[in-house]
């Protein structure tokens, strides 16, 4: 009988701890940990895709931004041809004169513009890291045109916005209109020669 008690007092000592830990948990840190998981899951199940998309295949899907040049969609890891953005902790010298994280206000600014909005990715191939290659629109606009357009990018790798960055530059528009800002394929590596030495 007293092992029956105790057994019942240690299980209701046990379920109060986890319902009181629950209430006390940070939500963000919950949130993360599930988001973290379940991308987790969702790219592991994609990436035994890879082979079955060649061609001229094309993915669609709600878009979720990961960084200035990167987008996740329907579970790819999707990056803009022919263009590169600043990395997430690059600086940049506003005509001001204070230094503000570059990388940030890109991923911001593609935020605002397609985070959450189905989007259309032209796949045309796959990167060192294997994320799809591949242009993508939404509402009919390429993406990429735009960040070029607007400062927030490079034409990079290719041809394909040569004329939009050299219309920006004229115009000073993002990056062209800093005081101080790098190429971020200069930047990134002059970061892994710091980290070498």
């Amino acid at each position: 009988m007293e092992v029956l008690v105790l057994l019942l007092a240690a299980l209701f000592i046990y379920k109060l701890f986890r319902v009181l830990f629950r209430l006390f948990r940070p939500p963000r840190l919950r949130h993360f940990k599930s988001f973290k998981r379940k991308n987790k899951r969702r790219y592991r199940a994609k990436k035994s895709l890879r082979r079955t998309i060649t061609g001229r295949a094309t993915i669609t899907g709600k878009a979720y931004v990961t960084d200035g040049d990167g987008i996740m969609v329907s579970g790819y890891a999707i990056r803009f041809t022919g263009l590169d953005a600043p990395e997430w902790g690059q600086v940049a010298k506003h005509q001001h004169g204070y230094w503000f994280n570059h990388g940030k206000r890109v991923k911001s600014a593609l935020i605002q513009a397609i985070a959450g909005k189905y989007v259309q990715v032209a796949v045309e191939g796959y990167d060192k890291y294997g994320r799809v290659l591949g242009s993508v629109t939404c509402d009919g606009k390429d993406v990429g045109a735009w960040l070029v357009r607007n400062g927030y990018a490079i034409s990079a790798y290719g041809d394909q916005y040569k004329d939009i960055e050299r219309e920006a530059r004229l115009a000073r528009r993002g990056l062209w209109g800093h005081a101080k800002t790098h190429d971020p394929r200069a930047w990134r590596q002059r970061e892994k020669n710091n980290t070498e030495a």
